[in-house]
């Protein structure tokens, strides 16, 4: 390969790279801003008993639609932040290093774990439900930073240990 096509290569990795590492940190800042939502509706929102006994969805609905506004925007960040995890799988499995793509994909659970805890939470108001949400996020949060670290533009997208 010339020096060139080696240039393009690693410019093309780079910015994949970069691109991950911005999606990831964004996410970050999503994931600690919908921990702060959760806290504040937990401590200080009241859940509508209309909501109480849905299924997820319904729950889902009535958080978006009935419940009180920052119940609303925990719900709806929630939601985007599924769509953003589901966009860093993708840009990991472009970047090509086996960590990120493990560690987007244990976010992405985590993510869809917390909105299924979520939806439980409104459903019946119970304290596990409430638990698997923070435990999930916390998990979340983990896998983001952990990718903004070990997530380096390098020669064809592997890391400098392989």
């Amino acid at each position: 390969m010339s020096a060139a096509a080696e240039a393009t290569v690693d410019n093309k990795m780079v910015g994949k790279v970069n691109s991950l590492r911005i999606t990831a940190l964004a996410g970050l800042v999503m994931l600690i801003l919908e921990l702060g939502l959760g806290v504040w509706t937990n401590l200080y929102a009241h859940l509508p008993a209309s909501d109480h006994g849905k299924a997820t969805f319904a729950a889902f609905g009535g958080a978006v639609a009935d419940g009180p506004v920052g119940l609303a925007l925990h719900a709806l960040l929630g939601t985007l932040l599924i769509v953003t995890a589901v966009y860093l799988v993708v840009q990991a499995a472009l970047v090509r290093q086996i960590a990120p793509i493990v560690l987007a994909c244990v976010s992405l659970i985590a993510i869809l774990a917390a909105w299924s805890s979520g939806t439980k939470f409104v459903s019946d108001a119970a304290n596990g439900a409430s638990f698997g949400m923070a435990v999930a996020i916390g998990v979340a949060i983990l896998g983001y930073v952990i990718i903004l670290f070990i997530a380096i533009p390098t020669q064809m997208g592997r890391p400098p240990w392989q």
